[in-house]
């Protein structure tokens, strides 16, 4: 599989698309955090086309830092925390809101400290072959602490929602994310983000699901 800005920039649009019509299914505030996912991948992926375009054409490298670090910030800091805040807004029952929201505890504690390694370390981004390669400074005990919350925060928080399309979302994201680690583990932040995007369009079931199923009473 390839990779190129035109991918991004494609994946972009398309999930532009997706947002808005997930946005549409909205039926309460709570609902909009989980609704927006697809727009906000649009924004990543466009930004990682914007990465491609800098490190290809020198008549783009002026956008090289903003891009990178902006892509960054999705991929490090908000998804950790925005993913499990999002499934939080759309459970009903209140003993698996209890436990997402350990999770989105995690997501914070993990959202935080990549922010510190982003402050502190530099970030590189490189073209190797048909994919992008981001370096940044850490140690291995950093390493392991962020990796285990992330994949908590990301990964496993979403099974416990009692949405059966979300589940769904849920398996795929596992999927993608032993697909990168086996195939393209050198570019695990690119190429896992690209494919948690193009899977986001499920959200826009999963809110028609929302939409026609009764709410519990508050």
């Amino acid at each position: 599989m390839c990779f190129s800005a035109s991918a991004s920039f494609i994946a972009g649009g398309v999930l532009t698309i997706a947002g808005v019509a997930s946005i549409s299914q909205v039926r309460k505030p709570a609902h909009l955090i989980f609704a927006s996912m697809p727009l906000l991948f649009a924004i990543q992926q466009v930004c990682e086309g914007f990465v491609w375009l800098s490190l290809s054409d020198t008549g783009f490298s002026v956008w090289h830092t903003f891009a990178k670090y902006a892509f960054l910030i999705f991929a490090q800091i908000i998804w950790p925390f925005w993913i499990p805040l999002g499934y939080l807004g759309i459970e009903r029952l209140p003993e698996r809101r209890k436990i997402i929201r350990y999770f989105l505890f995690a997501g914070i504690a993990v959202s935080i400290l990549l922010t510190c390694r982003l402050i502190f370390s530099p970030a590189i981004a490189q073209i190797d072959g048909c994919h992008i390669s981001y370096r940044i400074g850490t140690t291995t005990v950093l390493q392991i602490v962020t990796g285990v919350l992330y994949i908590a925060a990301i990964v496993i928080a979403p099974f416990f929602s009692t949405r059966k399309r979300a589940i769904a979302l849920a398996v795929a994201n596992v999927v993608s994310l032993v697909v990168t680690q086996v195939f393209f583990e050198a570019y695990l932040v690119s190429v896992w983000c690209f494919f948690a995007a193009v899977q986001s369009v499920l959200v826009i079931a999963i809110m028609r699901e929302i939409k026609r199923t009764p709410e519990l009473p508050d």
